[in-house]
């Protein structure tokens, strides 16, 4: 009887040294940012602003008018503590492994990644920012806490995403000062505003004329901006945002620990702390109740 697979003793194992990870990476608001660094746990920084426009004529040898100056505003945000970390026995960090060399590095690679996907959650979700005490974790503010002058709600009342509404956003940004580059939203909302037609700019790819059917820049009456679909953003919002605006400010820039050994086992934790800056958050607006 011939020796078959299923009888043979001995055979090696088939195991890939290729490791599948299909979770997502992308963190396009904490990379589209600007950086800055915080100096304390509460960073602030000023705003000022200009008075309205209007009639501005003099008679010829008047005495001249002295303003009243306006005051500037102090705006600010606590920093928010990250960090992960993993341990690994002295026996697996030894042992032969496929696909990797250590393990303690390729935990530490995923733990990086990680931490950028909970910045990123952080920035879009968080909806106050709270000082903290001796038992209760800082938590910056995010885009929804600054976000506060031009939100189109309805009253908590689900509503389609139209490309009016749209416009609406794109316009009191305008009016209130600003000029929005970026459109960001959920997966759905990206299918609603490609599915729009009137100031879609759908790309071309010369290399072989493919149409993309997706919208990647819309061409609005206040200037083109970016849409960029989102995986954490709530699908009942949708951020239009002028990104200059934004940055992340570092009192703790990230980098890895190494926990004193207590055993058989190496530990290590990566840990950073940061904060978001919004300035002049009137040039940006949210719409809300969005389903």
């Amino acid at each position: 009887m011939a020796v078959t697979t299923y009888t043979a003793v001995g055979n090696r194992e088939d195991l890939s040294d290729i490791i599948t990870n299909i979770a997502p990476t992308e963190t396009p608001l904490y990379s589209m940012f600007g950086k800055s660094t915080a100096k304390s746990t509460y960073h602030e920084w000023l705003e000022d602003d200009l008075s309205a426009p209007g009639a501005n004529a003099q008679v010829e040898g008047a005495d001249y008018t002295i303003n009243t100056a306006t005051t500037r505003t102090r705006k600010g945000n606590y920093t928010q503590i990250f960090s992960k970390g993993y341990g690994v026995s002295g026996t697996q960090e030894a042992v032969l492994k496929a696909g990797i060399k250590s393990e303690i590095a390729y935990q530490m690679a995923k733990a990086m990644k990680e931490i950028a996907r909970d910045v990123e959650y952080a920035i879009i979700n968080n909806t106050a920012a709270v000082a903290g005490n001796a038992t209760t974790a800082r938590q910056m503010g995010g885009v929804q806490a600054f976000v506060t002058t031009n939100v189109l709600a309805n009253a908590g009342t689900p509503r389609a995403l139209t490309e009016t509404l749209l416009n609406d956003g794109l316009q009191q940004a305008w009016e209130s000062g600003g000029n929005p580059d970026v459109v960001v939203v959920n997966g759905a909302n990206k299918r609603t505003i490609s599915g729009f037609t009137a100031g879609a700019t759908k790309e071309i790819y010369a290399k072989d004329k493919r149409l993309v059917a997706s919208v990647d820049v819309y061409e609005s009456d206040f200037g083109l901006v970016r849409i960029i679909a989102n995986r954490w953003m709530p699908a009942d919002k949708v951020f239009i945002l002028e990104k200059g605006r934004f940055k992340t400010a570092y009192l703790r820039p990230f980098k890895q620990e190494e926990k004193a050994k207590t055993g058989d086992k190496v530990e290590k934790v990566v840990v950073g702390e940061l904060t978001l800056e919004v300035r002049a958050e009137k040039a940006n607006a949210i719409i809300a109740d969005i389903g």
